[in-house]
């Protein structure tokens, strides 16, 4: 759960941080488009492979389920935004973003986990 929170709380903050912000900003529609059809996928792998290892030092196995359906999981809970509830009891939406994402991950992981 912690590592699928981070991943989206270290997202939000290279956004919000103001570099990526300020470039993405700077961007034409056409390098935007470019953005999303290669550096969408480019992030979503370097998410991968960062999780990947961390959760396979903190002893959880098998780790292939939690990083390829945690994000799938986390995408349909955005889709149909089953966060928005608790955006009230946050100071910013990422933070509950963040909660969406520790328990798709944990979802994920509980029905994934073998003894």
């Amino acid at each position: 759960m912690a590592v699928g929170a981070g991943l989206v709380l270290g997202w939000t903050w290279a956004y919000e941080g103001g570099v990526l912000k300020s470039w993405l900003d700077s961007q034409s529609m056409s390098e935007f488009l470019l953005l999303v059809l290669i550096g969408l996928p480019i992030a979503l792998v370097s998410s991968l492979v960062l999780a990947g290892p961390v959760l396979w030092v903190f002893g959880v196995r098998p780790v292939w389920p939690i990083i390829l359906l945690g994000p799938v999981v986390l995408g349909v809970g955005l889709y149909f935004k089953v966060h928005e509830p608790l955006l009230g009891w946050f100071s910013n939406r990422h933070h509950a973003e963040a909660l969406l994402a520790a328990v798709a991950y944990g979802l994920v992981a509980l029905f994934t986990f073998k003894k």
